[in-house]
């Protein structure tokens, strides 16, 4: 009984044991967190095992609004690296009648010998894989707790191809490999899903167990308040497709203005966007300031593009107006007991609201404080001194020079 329950864990132990692998990723392997890194020392692994694989390749599917797919993948003499899917990639040619598909669909293993294929018949990726010099593949599912489907593939230039012992141990394989791959995958899925739905800035603070409520701190910043013009009337007017296709395409274009310079977006706020750049060193106020000032130009730039095609389309143009300041807030975690939230609180956030509020009513689509101001070199021109709601004082504010 105990040889077969080493059998049936470990897989057959003539010409080579799958043993020490299997020693190995319990002890060492379930310590690496990156996949790359983990497929090539796996390769290393088998190598010293005594197996003959040229090329590794894990994949697993994976929640998340742009990834389909996310894996990677080894081959001798080159290393491993990783890639993902986009959403759509099951339709391409890529994947309709490829191994893969058939290890997903079916959840069942895929093997083909590469000496001779069929033109028509066989998946490009088997042509590829014996172009490469490959002799044998062998693709076969992993089974994750959630039922997410994932998949393990190898393949071997040595002629003889696999047998079946090979083909037994590597089913064990895939039984050992997948609870490890299945805690890189779900922490992988986490920081994706909070990346996306919070931001990089407070995910961090997060999986750092900033978690409980009133965990903050004080940063200081270069901040963005946007917010569309007429949006009421818009909502009120256009189909809900039209209406979320404009939002879209202005989230999208302040988005990647900011993001390109080392902006992040901390909250939409219906259709209003509060974006920070943080100040993380001593004497790069200047710098960051600058960079606010761009996007927002690249921003207004972009968006006029996007208003010639919509004009041509006969679809209403995208306006709005926007605030930058400089300060400092507190970024916190708020809320109710069961209900919280990481929020930016301070004099600093209110003012930059007020001043896109005033940009709407001076006519400019970027209104600048004077302390973000003092910190650019790009000429501003004075919009003159006024008082913002809810600010004490007078207030100077400037806007793009003409």
């Amino acid at each position: 009984m105990r040889e077969l329950s080493r059998r049936g864990l470990l897989g057959p132990e003539e010409e080579w044991s799958l043993a020490p692998v299997a020693a190995w990723l319990m002890i060492e392997g379930r310590r690496i967190g990156e996949p790359a890194a983990l497929l090539a020392a796996l390769a290393a692994q088998l190598d010293a095992a005594g197996a003959h694989v040229d090329r590794l390749v894990l994949t697993c599917t994976t929640i998340h609004p742009q990834l389909l797919a996310w894996g990677c993948r080894w081959r001798r003499g080159e290393g491993a690296t990783g890639f993902t899917g986009l959403h759509g990639v099951e339709t391409s040619d890529a994947f309709v009648g490829s191994p893969v598909q058939h290890v997903y669909e079916q959840r069942g293993p895929f093997r083909r010998r590469l000496e001779v294929l069929d033109e028509e018949r066989d998946h490009a990726l088997l042509h590829e894989l014996r172009a490469d010099g490959m002799a044998d593949y062998y693709a076969l599912p992993m089974e994750f707790s959630s039922g997410a489907p994932s998949f393990l593939a190898l393949a071997t230039a040595a002629p003889q191809g696999f047998s079946d012992a090979d083909l037994e141990r590597f089913g064990a394989l895939a039984n050992l490999l997948a609870p490890l791959l299945e805690i890189i995958h779900a922490r992988r899925m986490t920081l994706g899903l909070l990346d996306t739905f919070v931001g990089p800035r407070i995910s961090e603070r997060i999986l750092h167990g900033q978690v409980k409520r009133g965990d903050g701190d004080r940063i200081e910043a270069a901040f963005w308040y946007s917010d569309l013009r007429g949006f009421t009337a818009l909502s009120e007017a256009l189909p809900a497709a039209q209406l979320l296709q404009l939002l879209n395409e202005y989230f999208e274009n302040c988005a990647a203005a900011a993001a390109a310079r080392g902006g992040e977006i901390l909250q939409f706020i219906g259709d209003a966007i509060l974006i920070v750049f943080e100040i993380r060193r001593p004497g790069d106020e200047a710098a960051v300031c600058e960079a606010a000032l761009d996007a927002a130009v690249d921003a207004l730039d972009s968006i006029a593009v996007v208003n010639h095609r919509r004009r041509r389309a006969g679809l209403p143009e995208i306006e709005f107006g926007l605030g930058l300041h400089v300060g400092t807030v507190t970024h916190a975690n708020v809320g109710a007991p069961g209900r919280l939230a990481f929020n930016v609180v301070g004099p600093a956030v209110n003012k930059t609201a007020r001043l896109q509020d005033l940009a709407k009513r001076a006519g400019v689509p970027l209104a600048v404080s004077q302390e973000l101001a003092a910190h650019v070199r790009r000429p501003l021109r004075a919009l003159g001194s006024f008082e913002l709601r809810g600010i004490a004082g007078s207030h100077e504010v400037f806007t793009l020079a003409k």
